[in-house]
């Protein structure tokens, strides 16, 4: 049932995209416009999303699982990083640059702007509750090692990263939330609506913003580039699968399993083109293996949950 389910909220989410592409297309959203979303997205719309998750009856087995996705997440998230330095390593790709993009196209998928929705649309709450570990370590990683990854020259310090990870919304909006879930703060139904009802643009924001990046996509040129190609194989493809083993031999039971594996498998995360910018580099290539993936995810991600359904994870 999940992947059909899966299949439809998929098509769902491109449709969606595909307004937020002909939107930027016909100039409805500009460039500046599809930042302002963003940053809309990222500071107000994500944080209530995930504080908003944690308002539930408290429960230790949830807790006990929550802890038990941040540990198989910190493995994946470790084994990936080791495995792209191997695919990609420095005497196959020789531009440094490229390297980059590669190593972190690999890494990080886009599991706050579409795997969080689509966490929500198959599993509902409980598959936002269950995403919030991925997105710590996620964020962490992203923050110090991915961004380190673009900084070739003038690095900044470890500790300056982390203190990004540290104070990013997503962050701060876990504690938050964990802090009402351990103890059992009930809201006031004054503060509860407007945070359900910010809540409820994630799924449509997000995918609009994400069909506007695709505007970027000069697709004839996209689809010859073989390299852009080998990250889109290994982000996914190749690394879903092998977490998907790694949650073969774990119990986190089947809601939690599913959303691991959902935010894995989503397509390279949009701050590849970000991080590039802040490093000036080129973004053409960054943008081709974002949209790829980003287009070839509307197969994969449905893939992987029916490879899930079939192992009985």
């Amino acid at each position: 049932m999940s992947v059909i389910i899966s299949v439809q909220q998929v098509v769902t989410m491109f449709i969606l995209m595909l307004v937020g592409y002909l939107c930027s297309q016909l100039k409805f959203i500009h460039e500046q416009t599809a930042k302002d979303m963003t940053n809309l997205l990222l500071y107000i719309v994500s944080p209530c999303l995930i504080v908003n998750a944690f308002l539930q009856k408290f429960s230790w087995k949830r807790l006990e699982i929550f802890g038990m996705i941040f540990l198989v997440v910190l493995a994946s998230m470790l084994v990936m990083i080791v495995l792209s330095k191997v695919i990609f390593a420095r005497r196959i790709i020789k531009a440094p640059a490229k390297r980059a993009v590669l190593l972190y196209s690999a890494t990080y998928s886009n599991a706050g702007f579409m795997g969080i929705p689509l966490a929500q649309a198959i599993i509902g709450n409980n598959g936002v509750f269950f995403a919030v570990p991925y997105l710590v370590v996620y964020n962490l990683f992203m923050w110090t090692h991915g961004k380190g990854l673009f900084q070739l020259k003038n690095r900044e310090s470890l500790g300056l990263r982390l203190r990004d990870a540290i104070i990013n919304p997503n962050i701060i909006a876990t504690a938050v939330g964990l802090l009402l879930f351990i103890l059992q703060i009930k809201l006031p139904s004054i503060v509860k609506s407007p945070i359900t009802y910010i809540t409820d643009l994630n799924t449509p924001l997000s995918m609009l913003v994400i069909g506007t990046n695709l505007g970027a996509l000069n697709l004839h040129n996209a689809w010859k580039d073989k390299l852009a190609w080998s990250a889109v194989l290994v982000r996914n493809l190749i690394f879903p699968i092998i977490v998907m083993l790694l949650l073969f031999n774990v119990s986190l039971g089947q809601e939690a399993t599913l959303t691991t594996l959902i935010l894995i498998s989503c397509p390279v995360a949009g701050t590849i083109v970000l991080f590039s910018l802040l490093s000036n580099f080129d973004i053409e290539f960054p943008t081709k293996i974002m949209c790829l993936s980003t287009l070839v995810s509307i197969v994969t991600v449905p893939l992987m949950i029916l490879l899930a359904s079939i192992l009985g994870i």
